[in-house]
C-alpha cells in the first residue's frame, strides 16, 4: 500500500511497464499510477539488503562493493572470488562498449548477486531446469547462483572452471543489461545475446579465479568446438553451421559455443561490420525486436539482418570462421584426463598417407575413424590400417601421435 516513484519503460494496452526503485520490473494498470514530478531515487545498497533479509534470505551474509550487493551462505573464498571477478568485468564492459561507439553509463541500482551453498537451497528458491548453475532474472534484475557442483567429485578444478565461466557469462547479462548496452526485454538474436556473454565473459583459475578479459579465448567452448569441428570431418562447409546458429530461438551446449565463436571472429576480424550490428540492436527498446519464429524453432529474419550487415555468403564464411578457430591457441581443460590417439594409414597406390587425431573418450574417437576411413576414396582392409590407443593424459597422446606421422 505505500506509493513509490518508479520509471516508465513502455506501454502495453492499458498497463506501464515499469522499473521499481530496487530495479524489478512489474507491470501496473493505467489507474493505479499516476505521473509525478517527485524524483526517482534508486533504492540504496542498505535499502536492498534490509528488504532481501525479511523473507528466506534472513540468515545470509553480506558483502557490498563499489557497483554490487552480495547475500550468500557460501563459503568465504567463493564469494570473495565472485565479487572480485564481476567488479573486474563491469568497467572492463563499459570500456568495451564505448569504443563500440556505444553511449553506456554505470548503473543506476546496485546490483544484486543471490549466492546459495548447494543445488538444493537454489531450487528452492526458484525452481529451474536440471543442470542450472546461475541466471539472471529478467524481471527481478537479480543474478542467482549456487556454489557446489556435482562435477566436484568427478574433478573439483574442472568443477570450478565451469562454475566460474557460468557465474562470469550470467553476470555479463546484468551488466550489460543496466549500463544502457542491451535494453532489458529487448529482443536481440539469441546468437549475439550469448555470443557477447561468452565473449566478455573468460575467466581462468590459479592461486586467484580471476578475468581474463573481454576478447580473451574461452577455454571451455574451444574445447567444444575443437570436438565439434573434428565431427564435421570430410563434409563440406556449406553455411549451415552459421544460418543454424544465427537462426536459432533456442542455443545447445554447441549452439552457445558456436555463437561465441562467431561473435569472437566477427569482432577480431570484421571490427566495423560488427560495430555497426551492436549500434543498431542497441537502439532496440522494451519488447522490440522480436520476429516470429519458425515451427522448425529458427527466426529466419535474423539471417537477413545479419546478411545485410556482413555481406559474405554463409559457405565463405563458414570456411573462414574454421580456419580462424583452429589457429587460436587454448588450455584444453580435459588435458590431464585420459585420451585416445586416432591413427589411420592409407595406401593410396603411389605412398602411405597418414592421418591422426585426438579424443578424450573412445565414442567420439571411433566416430572419427569411422567417418574419416568412410571419406577415403578407395579405401578398403588391405590399403587401410587404424588404431585407436589410450594414453593417461593430452600431451602423451599428442608426442605419439607426432611421432607417428613424422614415421615413427
Amino acid at each position: 500500500g505505500r506509493a513509490v516513484v518508479a520509471t516508465v519503460q513502455i506501454n502495453v494496452g492499458q498497463y506501464h511497464l515499469v522499473m521499481l526503485p530496487d530495479g524489478e520490473l512489474v507491470a501496473r494498470s493505467f489507474d493505479k499510477a499516476a505521473a509525478t514530478e517527485r524524483p526517482f531515487t534508486p533504492a540504496t545498497v542498505e535499502q536492498l539488503e534490509a528488504d532481501l533479509k525479511k523473507g528466506p534470505l534472513a540468515g545470509f551474509k553480506s558483502l557490498s562493493t563499489r557497483h554490487y550487493l552480495f547475500l550468500y551462505n557460501t563459503s568465504q573464498m567463493f564469494a570473495r572470488d565472485t565479487s572480485r571477478i564481476l567488479e573486474q568485468m563491469l568497467p572492463g564492459a563499459v570500456g568495451y562498449a564505448r569504443l563500440r561507439g556505444i553511449e553506456v553509463h554505470e548503473p543506476e541500482i546496485p546490483l544484486v548477486v543471490l549466492m546459495f551453498q548447494n543445488d538444493d537451497q537454489f531450487q528452492q528458491y526458484r525452481r529451474t531446469p536440471a543442470g542450472i548453475i546461475a541466471y539472471y532474472h529478467t524481471l527481478t534484475n537479480k543474478v542467482v547462483l549456487y556454489e557446489e557442483s556435482k562435477l566436484a567429485g568427478l574433478k573439483a578444478e574442472l568443477a570450478r572452471q565451469q562454475t566460474i565461466n557460468t557465474i562470469a557469462h550470467e553476470g555479463v547479462h546484468q551488466i550489460l543489461h543496466n549500463i544502457g548496452f542491451q535494453r532489458r526485454l529487448s529482443a536481440w538474436p539469441m546468437w549475439i545475446t550469448e555470443g557477447m556473454a561468452e565473449f566478455m565473459a573468460p575467466t581462468s583459475l590459479g592461486e586467484r579465479n580471476r578475468w581474463k578479459g573481454v576478447g580473451q579465448v574461452n577455454d571451455l567452448r574451444m574445447y567444444e568446438l575443437e570436438n565439434f569441428l573434428k565431427s564435421l570431418a570430410g563434409e563440406e562447409l556449406n553455411g549451415d553451421w552459421i544460418g543454424k546458429t544465427v537462426t536459432a530461438a533456442r542455443l545447445t551446449s554447441t549452439g552457445y559455443a558456436s555463437a561465441w565463436a562467431l561473435t569472437h571472429y566477427l569482432a577480431k576480424t570484421r571490427k566495423a561490420q560488427f560495430n555497426a550490428y551492436l549500434q543498431q540492436l542497441n537502439k532496440l527498446g522494451p519488447l522490440e525486436g522480436g520476429y516470429e519464429v519458425s515451427a522448425d524453432g529458427t527466426v529466419p529474419k535474423h539471417l537477413e539482418l545479419f546478411k545485410q550487415t556482413f555481406q559474405t555468403e554463409l559457405p565463405l564464411l563458414e570456411q573462414r570462421l574454421a580456419a580462424y578457430l583452429k589457429k587460436l591457441p587454448y588450455k584444453d581443460p580435459f588435458a590431464e584426463w585420459p585420451h585416445f590417439a586416432v591413427l589411420i594409414a592409407h595406401h593410396n597406390g603411389t605412398r602411405v598417407a597418414r592421418q591422426a587425431n585426438l579424443f578424450h573418450n573412445s565414442r567420439l574417437a571411433e566416430q572419427w575413424r569411422d567417418k574419416t576411413v568412410g571419406g577415403i576414396a578407395g579405401a578398403n582392409a588391405a590399403n587401410t590400417k587404424t588404431l585407436i590407443r589410450q594414453f593417461a593424459n593430452r600431451l602423451q597422446a599428442q608426442q605419439f601421435a607426432r611421432r607417428w606421422l613424422n614415421g615413427g
